[in-house]
Parts: C-alpha cells; structure tokens; sequence
C-alpha cells in the first residue's frame, strides 16, 4: 500500500516539493490510544493537502495514470549471498540512483514490493493528458536503463495505461492507501514476464500507440532515437487476468 507518511519521507530525502511532504502529519502508532484521534488523523491530514487530494484519496474518484514497476534484474539470484545489512546497504543505493529520476518526471512511489518499486503518473500528484503522462513514464523509463545497465543495479522496467481508484484503508489506523483496478492487476503481470535491461509493454494499448508515434516519427515529445533503441514483439504466455497476445520490449542499443 502506499503509504503518506512513507511518501513524505521519500520526497523530503530526495528534495521532492509536494503538498505530501509539506502537510501532511506523521501519525505514529503509539499516539493511537485515543480511539478519536485514529478517526481523526488521515481526514485531517486529507484536508491539509487541499481539495484534489480528498476527492482522490477519501472518495475514490477515478484517474487515468501511467504506472511503471521497476525491479532490479534477477536480484534473487544474482545476490542471494547478501545479508541483512548488505540488503539494506544495496537497496539505500538503490533508491539513490531511481527515486530522483522517478521524481525528475513528476511520478510518485506507490508502493515498495522487495526489489520491484511501483510508482504513478497521474492525478493527484501530477496533472496531464494521456500523452503527457506516458511520455514523463516513458522518459523516466529510459533514465532508469540507462543509468543501471551493465551494473549491480540493472533493472527491468514494465509501463503501462489505464483508469485506477485510490482506496483508503477503512480501519483509520494507518494513512495507507493501495491503487486498484485492471490496470495495476496487467502491470504486475507484465513484470513477471519482463525482459532484462528492458523497457516492456502490452501490444494493442495505448503505450503501443504512443511508442508507435514515435518511432514512426509523428511526434516530437523527445522521441526515442531508432539508433538507440531496439524494439521487438514477443508473443505473450498466458496470464491469468491479462487479455492482450503480445508484449513489446525497448532494448538500449550498445552505441
């Protein structure tokens, strides 16, 4: 789940200007002995954060976003020899090199799962058309392969489209929040299958009609040089949710 009070420490850390990091207030465990100030914490932090924040995250209303898993490559077996604290050392750096450039293009974490980060583009945290979005996802993508391939820290990256809701924990314990819907259900299938060292993406989507766009040369949102990038289609194993036949996958070319 995303976490409000995980996000303002990731957008304090990293230098992330943000009603998140501003407003809202840290609600500790340990001050929830009073059973109205558990119901009181998030509705108050909610409102902090203006009227955007509310309509999304306290009523559930829907926003197209574009959502990107990234993951480390084959880290389970790669570096199955760390311990605890090198695990804690690694992923520290980690995040040094990955969370400023999810950042540098207006996306925002939604959750930490082990080595794989989710992260959004979209409403609340950042305002912009379908092509706007998946163009910042798609920038931030590129970023990612290029700054951790070849190295301890190569990644794999899986975009994707589409309509979520937020949905806030009803219990009022915790300032936690998890996306759902279709959308985020394909991305984490997606991931599974991702290529190493890839940017990869569902056929007959609007990803693949934004990338055919650029590759074919009728749009100027920073296009991915056909010298740089190799792209393939690859036929898609069945996944249980997900109804597409192909994926696609973005190799960086060794230039």
């Amino acid at each position: 789940m995303a976490n409000l009070n995980l996000i303002k420490r990731f957008n304090q850390q990293y230098g992330k200007q943000s009603p998140i990091r501003r407003e809202t207030k840290l609600f500790a465990l340990n001050e929830a002995l009073d059973p109205l100030k558990i119901q009181k914490a998030l509705p108050d932090s909610l409102a902090n954060l203006g009227i955007s924040y509310t309509m999304y995250f306290d009523m559930g209303m829907e926003a197209d976003v574009a959502l990107l898993f990234i993951d480390v490559c084959n880290f389970s077996t790669r570096l199955s020899n760390l311990d605890g604290g090198a695990i804690g050392t690694f992923f520290d750096s980690y995040y040094d090199i990955v969370i400023p450039l999810i950042y540098k293009y207006g996306g925002e974490i939604d959750k930490i799962i082990g080595d794989g980060i989710v992260c959004v583009f979209g409403l609340p945290y950042v305002d912009g058309d379908e092509e706007y979005l998946i163009n910042s996802a798609n920038n931030c993508a590129k970023e990612i392969i290029k700054a951790t391939k070849g190295t301890k820290f190569s990644s794999k990256v899986a975009i994707h489209y589409g309509t979520i809701n937020y949905f806030k924990n009803k219990s009022g314990l915790y300032s936690e929040f998890t996306m759902i819907g279709k959308p985020l259900t394909e991305l984490f299938r997606l991931e599974s299958i991702s290529l190493n060292e890839r940017i990869n993406y569902y056929g007959d989507t609007k990803v693949k009609k934004f990338y055919t766009k650029l590759i074919e040369g009728t749009m100027t949102l920073n296009a991915i040089s056909g010298k740089e990038w190799y792209h393939t289609t690859h036929t898609l194993p069945e996944l249980q949710g997900v109804d597409y036949a192909f994926f696609n996958s973005i190799l960086l070319r060794d230039i």
